[in-house]
């Protein structure tokens, strides 16, 4: 092999290297799911103290809370929207990684899964001196197809 040759691999070589890590978070951005949209459930919750969207209870108590999450905005694995129940409106901020979801609003977080296109199992906690909230909601994308429920999801 010639000297010009080996200058020319080489070349060629550190360019594909040196392209690597942006087409791999290229390809990472395109393999983001879009979750934006309008997402419908109802939580089964354990709560306590003074709470925004339950009952308030001096003692644990049972709740069903009917919850509305909207995620307007999203750039690439970053998105903002709103929850609400009828007593109320958080803002909420949070990440998707692959199929798993973090979320943040004005007292508690939120960890869950995409278990489909147009599901998602969100479990919520919230402990405080003055509130306390373990929380799971099947949520469903309004306008989405209708789908069966995925295996280990609970129907609703």
């Amino acid at each position: 092999m010639s000297r010009l040759t080996t200058v020319l691999l080489a070349l060629v070589l550190g360019c594909l290297l040196a392209a690597a890590p942006a087409l791999a978070k290229e390809k990472k951005e395109k393999n983001t799911p879009d979750v934006t949209g309008v997402w419908k459930g109802t939580s089964d919750s354990v709560s306590m103290g003074k709470l925004g969207h339950g009952e308030p209870s001096d003692a644990p108590k049972f709740q069903h809370v009917a919850w509305t999450l909207t995620i307007d905005k999203q750039e690439g694995r970053t998105f903002t929207g709103s929850k609400t129940s009828a007593r109320g409106k958080e803002i909420v901020v949070g990440v998707v990684d692959g199929a798993k979801l973090f979320l943040a609003d004005d007292d508690g977080v939120t960890v869950g899964k995409l278990t489909s296109k147009h599901r998602m199992l969100l479990i919520y906690m919230e402990a405080g001196k003055e509130s306390k909230v373990a929380s799971t909601t099947l949520f469903i994308r309004e306008g989405g197809e209708k789908e069966e429920t995925p295996a280990g999801a609970p129907a609703q």
